[in-house]
């Protein structure tokens, strides 16, 4: 019997190719149905995404033209995090593989730092209510990623609660759960691209990312606490602000990341460890980058337009031409190297030359 799985994601090209190399039959739901994917998918749905996240009837609609009677299990990344009960909706419908909907629910609450307070796990002081000084404060969505949500608060945007700003660098921890035990995948350090008024918009991620063995304990203890509370399956993450050597966690992501493919073949191991099977990881032995470009600037890209094979998410068009506007996703470029730094150096030189060619041709 064929195995076949349904990708739900904001981008669900790196799980749509990691389970079409590991034999399965993939439909894929996601915002950009771009040419990377619609080469391995069987079945690609475009959703239509707005401000507040996915445009929850167009999702419906899109869902129920898949025949959910053949058998299909579900992934997700993070297409459901401002809508955890859509996912609750999909779950009464076909089987989800990872966490449930009540735990996504929980990690886009408030009630989440309150879990951490009762855990012993630090992060930055959170409030409901407008703070005085609100220089050293950020305003935040609960139901969003990719950090374009998170402004200073003297901007003046609208959010759902403050979150004292720490300065340092923004690190994550991508591990695999089964229910009671947490097992490290590895150390991440986070990229940034931002603007005057998205100074905190998530590009990318650099694996092998060095940290002191403290911090890297306090990290591992941490994801073992929410763990054993939530009940956490499958791949995860943790996202956090290291300051020197003090760890300051942000947000957990109960379901797979944009970490995922820095690491080989993690697909398998999702899978095992959602059944409640912990499988050993294979080594890593290069470090892997990836970065978001986005448009600087309108962008006309032509249809034959050359893209180099380091490059993926490439946008798909049949007519002579595809627009991408200001800010939007361009496409994702990727680096390998025999240690971070190599592989940073070898993403940013990688980036120049193509903003050259997209931008300046």
């Amino acid at each position: 019997m064929t195995k076949q799985l349904i990708i739900a994601a904001i981008s669900a090209r790196a799980y749509a190719k990691a389970a079409n190399a590991f034999g399965y039959k993939v439909i894929t739901l996601d915002a950009f149905a771009d040419a990377d994917t619609k080469g391995v998918a069987e079945q690609y749905l475009q959703v239509r995404m707005t401000d507040d996240g996915v445009d929850e009837a167009d999702f419906k609609q899109k869902f129920e033209q898949i025949n959910v009677e053949e058998g299909y299990q579900l992934i997700y990344g993070s297409l459901f995090d401002a809508n955890p009960a859509l996912l609750a909706w999909v779950a009464d419908r076909v089987e989800v593989i990872g966490n449930l909907p009540q735990t996504l629910q929980i990690s886009r609450s408030f009630d989440f730092f309150v879990l951490l307070d009762n855990l012993g796990i630090r992060h930055p002081e959170v409030r409901l209510d407008l703070p005085n000084d609100a220089k050293s404060w950020l305003v935040k969505r609960l139901n969003s990623s990719g950090g374009a949500h998170v402004r200073p608060t003297e901007l003046g945007i609208k959010g759902d609660y403050f979150q004292r700003k720490i300065d340092g660098e923004p690190v994550s921890l991508l591990f695999l759960a089964d229910g009671k035990t947490a097992r490290t995948v590895g150390f991440n350090q986070q990229l940034l691209a931002s603007t005057a008024d998205m100074p905190y918009r998530f590009a990318g991620a650099l694996s092998g990312a060095v940290l002191p063995m403290t911090v890297q304990q306090e990290f591992v203890d941490a994801a073992q606490r929410l763990t054993a509370a939530l009940g956490l399956r499958g791949l995860n993450s943790l996202d956090a602000v290291l300051d020197g050597d003090s760890l300051w966690i942000l947000e957990l992501n109960p379901r797979l990341s944009a970490t995922f493919q820095l690491y080989p073949k993690l697909l398998q191991a999702h899978l095992q460890a959602s059944a409640g099977e912990l499988v050993d990881l294979i080594e890593n032995k290069t470090a892997r980058a990836e970065f978001v470009l986005y448009a600087d600037e309108q962008l006309n890209i032509p249809a034959d337009f050359s893209w180099p094979d380091w490059a993926a998410d490439i946008p798909f068009t049949d007519v002579d031409s595809v627009a991408i506007d200001r800010d939007e996703p361009v496409c994702t470029v990727l680096a390998e190297g025999e240690n971070a730094v190599a592989a940073h150096q070898l993403l940013l030189e990688r980036v120049k030359k193509l903003k050259g060619k997209l931008f300046h041709d």
